[in-house]
C-alpha cells in the first residue's frame, strides 16, 4: 500500500519532519510505501473562495486550473491508503501553508463522490501540549467534513525533548492503525455520503 505524509513546516529538518521520518521508518519496517511531501517546497496558490459565489463553481477541475502543485498533491492524496498531516503550531493554529492546503481541499470535498471519503487520517504536531491540541483540532474538523476517518489514537505532538519515548510510541501506534485501516479497502470505496 501507499501512504502519504504532508509536512506543513517551513523549517527544513524541523520537528515535524523528524516525526514524519520516524513514521517513515515504521512504514518501511512493515514493507509499506510512505512518501513525505514538504509543502514549503511547493507552489500552492491561495483558495479563491469561489464556493462563496456559487457552490457549483468549487470543483477540483477549476482548482487545478490555477496552475500550481495542488493537482499533484490531490492526485497523491487520492491514491494514498491513508494520510498523515504534520504541522507546527503558529498561534495555536496550523501553519499558514498547511491551512492554505486545507482550504484548497474544499474542492475535493465539494463533489458528488467526496474524493477523500473513507480515507484514514492522522494529524501530528510539533509544539507544547496546549498549542498542539488546538492546531490539531482545527485541522481535524475540516478533514472529518471531507469524509476522512480519524484514526483511533491518531493524534500526537512532539515538544522537542531529546528522548521522547511516549511520542515515538504514539507515532508507531499511528502507523499500525493506519496500515490496518488502510488494508480495509472498502472504507474508501464505500459511498459514505
Amino acid at each position: 500500500m501507499y501512504f502519504l505524509g504532508i509536512n506543513g513546516s517551513y523549517r527544513k529538518n524541523g520537528l515535524d519532519e523528524k516525526m514524519l521520518n520516524i513514521v517513515k521508518k515504521e512504514f518501511d519496517k512493515k514493507g509499506e510505501g510512505f512518501e513525505i511531501i514538504n509543502l514549503r517546497e511547493l507552489d500552492i496558490k491561495r483558495c479563491e473562495a469561489c464556493l462563496l459565489d456559487d457552490l457549483k463553481l468549487c470543483t477540483p477541475e477549476r482548482c487545478f486550473k490555477l496552475g500550481d502543485d495542488f493537482e499533484m498533491i490531490a492526485d497523491k492524496m487520492k491514491k494514498a491508503a491513508g494520510i498523515i498531516f504534520a504541522t507546527p503550531v503558529h498561534w495555536y493554529a496550523p501553519s499558514a501553508i498547511m491551512w492554505n492546503l486545507i482550504e484548497r481541499m474544499t474542492s475535493l470535498e465539494n463533489t458528488r463522490n467526496k474524493i477523500l471519503q473513507g480515507k484514514p487520517v492522522s494529524v501530528i504536531s510539533a509544539a507544547a501540549e496546549d498549542g498542539a491540541q488546538s492546531a490539531i483540532t482545527n485541522m481535524i474538523v475540516p478533514l472529518i467534513h471531507a469524509g476522512m476517518i480519524v484514526l483511533p489514537f491518531g493524534m500526537t505532538y512532539y515538544s522537542g525533548k531529546e528522548d521522547d519515548k511516549e511520542t515515538e510510541a504514539y507515532l508507531k501506534r499511528i502507523v499500525n492503525n493506519m496500515v490496518f485501516l488502510g488494508s480495509l479497502s472498502k472504507l474508501s470505496s464505500h459511498d459514505w455520503w
